[in-house]
């Protein structure tokens, strides 16, 4: 079987745009190119291969940019085919909000190698029968992002990505009781964490009580419990546009935590600099939904910013 998938992604600058890859895996083999804002794969080998690896190459790619590319293009073995064939699960189809949100963490250097397509199957696949969960953590997280979930209630979400925080450190360090220190370890091991505090402090929640909200929030939401100092309770206090943001301005950066924690786990370390623009963009997004005072972090967004200043908006 020989397929080329032609997708649609988000625009990718110079610095940004990764070359022709090679493609062997399994007793698959073909090449991967992408361009300004296309992604392009072509593989040959048995079919029930072929369609694994795609699926492994299209998720991989999730981890790297932030969301799913749009297939444009789908041929077999010469012929045209739908495109809604792809589309294997539902996550496949990522929510608009998630893809004008996503930011690249990989850039130029995205690794579609032997060694760390075989490290992400092995991961992403490991369930019940190797006494796991992470196969369903990992569709979860998918899930999370897709068009179905765009309509799902703020809290659900924040929630669910708390829950998987706590997952994620008890199918790979070991279960326990402390739903906080989980929390706590996803967030330091892979953010800024000073800047984080920094952009909880603005939205009206102390730097000192940020981590008993978030794990106040995931015990009042998963048990409707009650839970003084949660993220509900700040966001019933807090006025204006910033009542409307604490909740989102968490999803994002928990969901960036995770993203890059998972790629960690299979041996791709991310540039500082690019977890730094990522993070960043969060912190320059309620700088400029709420209009706070504080400057933004990135240079395009200082650009908004100041036009902003001037009553001139950009899109």
């Amino acid at each position: 079987m020989r397929i080329l998938v032609n997708y649609e992604t988000k625009l990718n600058n110079v610095d940004k745009k990764m070359g022709v890859h090679e493609v062997k895996y399994k007793n698959v083999t073909g090449r991967i190119e992408q361009k300004e804002n296309t992604f392009d794969v072509e593989l040959i080998g048995d079919e029930d291969e072929v369609v694994i690896v795609l699926r492994l190459i299209w998720e991989l790619a999730f981890l790297y940019d932030g969301y799913f590319y749009k297939p444009e293009r789908y041929v077999v073995d010469g012929k045209e085919s739908d495109v809604k064939n792809l589309y294997f699960l539902s996550y496949y189809i990522s929510g608009k909000s998630w893809r004008e949100a996503a930011s690249t963490l990989a850039g130029s250097d995205k690794d579609f190698s032997e060694s760390r397509l075989l490290e992400y199957e092995q991961f992403r696949n490991k369930g019940r029968k190797c006494g796991k969960l992470l196969k369903t953590l990992i569709n979860s997280f998918f899930y999370l992002h897709s068009d179905g979930y765009e309509r799902i209630n703020i809290n659900h979400r924040l929630s669910l990505f708390l829950n998987m925080c706590d997952g994620l450190v008890s199918n790979v360090c070991g279960d326990s009781k402390n739903t906080g220190a989980k929390i706590t370890k996803v967030l330091k091991e892979n953010l800024d964490i000073k800047l984080v505090k920094e952009g909880s402090e603005l939205l009206g929640i102390p730097k000192s009580k940020m981590y008993d909200a978030l794990t106040n929030e995931r015990h009042e939401i998963d048990h409707y419990i009650m839970k003084d100092g949660s993220i509900t309770e700040y966001v019933m206090k807090a006025t204006g546009e910033a009542q409307n943001h604490i909740n989102l301005y968490f999803v994002y950066v928990i969901e960036l935590a995770l993203r890059i924690a998972f790629l960690r786990q299979i041996g791709y370390v991310c540039s500082e600099e690019l977890k730094e623009y990522a993070l960043n963009e969060i912190y320059d997004w309620i700088i400029l939904q709420c209009d706070f005072a504080s400057e933004c972090k990135n240079n395009h967004n200082k650009f908004r910013q100041e036009l902003k200043k001037q009553g001139i908006y950009m899109r």
